[in-house]
């Protein structure tokens, strides 16, 4: 081994490959190595922070990793609740540091503070950049804000973006049944709080705008049971001054503009309120809601003769989703897009 001891830190959020090949890395190069795990108010300020996980969440992860890697008695970790850490301490005596790039600015400030202290300089080494099959570098922020799974993965399908996907008997049926769990109390919606709220269907925009419920996207076509029933916004109980994007989705198909323009809305969503009006039918948005959103989201859509149903986005609901998206068939679609 190069050195007997080396010091990294992090959040670790959502263990994923690229944290799996750092801590091998690591471990390549030392006898033993200190992990500076973050603490939940250290690391309550990122982005998409209501998707992340908690410390012991996080720290359980870790471990059982290194528990099956047989590292758990080569690692140490260290709650921390700055950047620092144990590592301006005079009796911290690791050689290295480890980092991925996108890190390496804190490990020469505490290198600055080393100095300053009279203490020796870690030497700093960089872990090359993990990318997932889409040639793009694996985060938690990108696994918070439900773009890939933990081992890079898009949750939309390239292809998708390409092809026109039409709806099979199969997954027709199996779409019959409730995706999420059945809302029977709408007045209780009113004392509970989420993060972020999508809408599918007009009776269910307009539920919640009755309720002055926190919706930041709305998916409408301005019909219930296939039959127009409105002809503008106002009637479903929107100010007129929301955000409004167009896209057409004909019955039974997801086209490559609803992926496009649901993940443009899933931008401006956390911003300001967005209207999603599909021309065609919004019956299938679910889908692409649900592959596109954000970890920890939740989504209402009415389900016939059911009532309302809410999903909560999560990694487990997300794998659930592109096996059904999946299983749609597919055809090229024309230079016209459709």
């Amino acid at each position: 081994m190069e050195f007997n001891l080396v010091v990294c830190g992090g959040t670790f959020d959502h263990f994923h490959k690229g944290h799996r090949k750092f801590l091998q890395f690591a471990l390549s190069l030392s006898n033993k190595l200190v992990v500076g795990l973050t603490s939940d108010t250290y690391s309550g300020n990122k982005e998409l922070s209501f998707a992340s996980q908690s410390y012991e969440e996080r720290k359980k992860t870790i471990e059982e990793f290194l528990k099956k890697e047989n590292f758990l008695e080569r690692v140490e970790m260290l709650k921390i609740e700055d950047m620092f850490g144990p590592t301006l301490s005079e009796t911290f005596n690791a050689q290295a540091i480890i980092v991925s790039s996108s890190t390496l600015r804190g490990a020469e400030i505490i290198n600055e503070h080393r100095k300053k202290q009279g203490l020796s300089e870690f030497k700093i080494i960089i872990q090359p950049t993990i990318l997932g099959p889409d040639d793009k570098q694996i985060s938690s922020l990108r696994i918070r804000n439900g773009e890939i799974d933990r081992e890079g993965k898009p949750y939309v399908n390239p292809l998708w973006l390409k092809q026109k996907l039409f709806l099979t008997e199969e997954i027709r049926k199996r779409l019959e049944r409730p995706f999420g769990v059945l809302v029977e109390n709408f007045t209780e919606l009113a004392s509970q709080k989420f993060p972020f709220v999508i809408t599918v269907g007009d009776v269910t925009a307009k539920k919640f705008n009755d309720l002055s419920l926190k919706q930041n996207i709305a998916v409408i076509d301005f019909k219930v049971g296939r039959k127009v029933m409105f002809s503008k916004i106002e009637e479903l109980g929107f100010l007129g001054n929301e955000t409004i994007i167009k896209v057409n989705n004909p019955a039974s198909c997801l086209t490559p503009d609803i992926f496009k323009e649901v993940q443009n809305a899933l931008k401006q969503g956390l911003r300001e309120k967005v209207i999603i009006k599909i021309g065609g039918e919004e019956d299938l948005a679910v889908l692409p809601l649900i592959l596109a959103s954000p970890l920890g989201t939740s989504i209402y859509y009415g389900q016939p003769n059911e009532g309302m149903v809410r999903i909560e986005v999560s990694e487990n609901i997300k794998k659930i989703a592109y096996g059904l998206v999946d299983g749609f068939e597919m055809k090229r679609a024309s230079t016209r897009g459709y």
